[in-house]
Formats: structure tokens, C-alpha cells, sequence
């Protein structure tokens, strides 16, 4: 079966990335942003397009896992409740990946089915369980959250020499997931690490304490960030990324980029191509060479990228007087280019693409 829903996701956004900005600088330099798609973690089955979301936790028990640490005595552990953090987990993940497009249908179920009171193991669903499910559901995959665990702590420091005092919030979560298909046995089982940190300061003990947000509410925010975040886990995302463009006073280079301004980016590679082989100015060529790159990225042809790329490292590399800025800038650019080349066939695959 043919995923057209996931196609239909990557035609769809494809559209922003034709989008192009410019703005100058000083340094004769042009940059654009570009929407760049990036594979999920975790990768679907191809024939999954209906999905359903559950909660297969044990509730966190309030005496595990919250200590406050003060500067005069040793750490201290307290209670705090955190038996709703699985369900604002799991409900911005449900409602954020409808948002994406991505499968046609996500369900969520909310309630734990997990009976066991055991908080520290993990009692995996069985197929029966999965194949009921998925029939009651209409659903081709089950995305489970099998367990979700929270440490926080709360510091405190005082810094005599300054008479000052500093105070740290620190949450950090551990989400442990598995993915079940009705007609597969076993499943596959990912495990993720969040965290987020709150600092306030001042010359007031007290004022440095109450600047930091009630512990219960933090732990709410940082399970809701974690239900935001595990979206490009499962779903591929959008992420933008700058590109810079030599704009010497050099006519050739001009046409080059006058064709960018129309989208036309093999009317741009032409007349950089002619700058690239034909002048004998090095930083000139070596800024052709940027551009021609980042042309052909655009068009999708990577290893020509990466092979203009690594010239104008080179030109750059064999100059006595050398521009260390850009120098690092294609460095950085071959890296991106390399992770995008591995990306595609991935990505291919997360898409249904055949």
C-alpha cells in the first residue's frame, strides 16, 4: 500500500522551501533561509498511516525523584504529585502530530491500561492487546508510552564573596516508548532524555527562591515541552537553515544572482560555472564555487554540492592571507551537506517513497 498521505506531507511543505528571502550585508554577502526536512528517529513502518497514541505508564509515585539541595544541609527529598505528567505528555504529542499532516488519523487513549503498580519496570503489550486495539481503533500501528520518569531538583547557592544568592530549578525526564504493528510480533522500544532548567538570582535569599516557578507547575511545562519535542522523533520535521551568496561586483556573479531572484537556479550555476573556470582571481573562484554549491543543494544534487563546496575550501585553504570566517562557514556547510546526503534515503523510506 502506498503511503499517499506521507507524500502528500512532503509535496505539501515542499512548497515553503521554494519560498527564498534575501537580505544584504556589508561583506557583499546575500544569505537565504532554507526549510530543510530532516528524518524522524524512529522510523514507521511504511504501511502505517492510521496510528494510535497510548498511555501504557505507571504513575510516578510523589516521594521518588524531587530533592531540594540548600547550601547550609545536605539534599532533602519532598513530595510532589506527578500523576497527570503521561497525559499532557501524551496529549500535545497526539494533537502536535495531527498538526504535521503526517498520518491521516491519530487516536489517543488518555487512561492507562497498565494494571501493575510496579513504577519501575515496564510491562510491555501483549500482541492480543495490540491486535485488539488496532481492530477497535482502526489503526495500522500502536505508539505505546510505556513509562515516563521525572527527577527534579532544586539548588540553592550562595556566593559569600559577592553576598549573593543563585537558585536552580532542574527537571529531566526519561520517556521510554515502543512501537507495535497488529500483524508483527515484538516491537520496536526507544528511549529519550529531556531536560530544562530555571535560574533566578539576587542579593535576597528569598527573593531568589520565589523567582523560580512552583515545582508542580515547572514539572507540568516540562511535560508538555516533552510531548512538543518527541514530535520530530516520530513524524519527519521542518527545520530552517541559513545559505550565504557572494555578491562581488563582478558581472557574471551578478547574472548569477539575478537568476535566483527568479528561481531560475540552473540559469544561476551557468553563469557561476563561467566565473568558476574561467578567472584566475582565487577568491573569486572560490566564491563561485560557494554559490554553484549551494545552487545544487537546492536542486537536490548533493555530491555536486559537496564537490564545489570542498574547491572553494581548497582555494581558500591554499591562500597565504586566509578568510578563516568562511573557511569554517564551508566546513560547517560540507558537514551539513554530508548529514543531508544520508538523510535522503532515509527519509525515502520514512515517506513511503519507492
Amino acid at each position: 500500500m502506498k503511503c499517499t498521505m506521507k507524500l502528500n506531507f512532503k509535496i505539501i511543505l515542499f512548497l515553503v522551501c521554494s519560498i527564498v528571502a534575501f537580505s544584504s550585508c556589508q561583506t557583499a554577502m546575500l544569505y537565504t533561509t532554507l526549510d530543510i526536512l530532516h528524518p524522524a528517529k524512529v522510523t514507521f513502518s511504511p504501511d502505517a498511516e492510521r496510528i494510535l497514541i497510548m498511555n501504557n505508564s505507571v504513575v510516578q509515585p510523589a516521594d521518588v525523584g524531587h530533592t531540594i539541595r540548600s547550601f547550609y544541609s545536605s539534599p532533602q527529598n519532598v513530595r510532589v504529585a506527578t500523576d497527570s505528567v503521561s497525559l499532557f505528555c501524551l496529549s500535545v504529542l497526539a494533537d502536535e502530530m495531527k498538526d504535521t499532516g503526517f498520518f491521516s488519523s491519530v487516536d489517543l487513549i488518555l487512561t492507562s491500561l497498565n494494571s501493575d503498580r510496579d513504577f519501575n519496570s515496564i510491562t510491555p503489550l501483549q500482541p492480543f492487546t495490540v491486535k485488539r486495539l488496532c481492530d477497535e481503533y482502526d489503526v495500522d500501528a500502536v505508539l505505546a508510552l510505556d513509562r515516563i520518569v521525572v527527577n527534579d531538583e532544586i539548588a540553592e547557592y550562595y556566593y559569600k564573596e559577592w553576598e549573593h544568592h543563585e537558585c536552580i530549578l532542574g527537571v529531566k525526564y526519561e520517556t521510554f516508548w515502543s512501537i507495535h504493528y497488529p500483524d508483527k510480533l515484538g516491537a520496536l522500544a526507544v528511549h529519550f532524555k529531556d531536560s530544562l532548567l530555571w535560574e533566578s538570582e539576587s542579593s535576597i535569599y528569598r527573593k531568589a527562591f520565589d523567582g523560580l516557578p512552583d515545582r508542580q507547575d515547572a514539572i507540568i511545562d516540562g511535560a508538555l515541552y516533552v510531548g512538543q519535542n518527541s514530535v520530530k522523533r516520530f513524524v519527519p520535521y521542518w527545520e530552517q537553515s541559513d545559505r550565504y551568496f557572494y555578491a562581488p561586483n563582478n558581472k557574471l556573479m551578478k547574472q548569477g544572482m539575478d537568476s535566483v531572484y527568479i528561481k531560475d537556479w540552473n540559469g544561476a550555476i551557468d553563469s557561476w560555472k563561467k566565473v568558476f573556470y574561467q578567472t584566475g582571481n582565487p577568491k573569486l573562484k572560490a566564491q563561485a564555487g560557494n554559490n554553484i554549491a549551494i545552487a545544487c543543494e537546492i536542486l537536490g544534487d548533493y555530491n555536486e554540492a559537496l564537490k564545489y563546496a570542498k574547491s572553494a575550501y581548497d582555494i581558500l585553504s591554499s591562500q597565504l592571507l586566509m578568510d578563516a570566517e568562511a573557511q569554517n562557514r564551508l566546513i560547517q556547510y560540507m558537514m551539513d551537506l554530508l548529514q543531508r546526503a544520508k538523510d535522503v534515503e532515509l527519509l525515502k523510506e520514512q515517506l513511503g517513497e519507492e
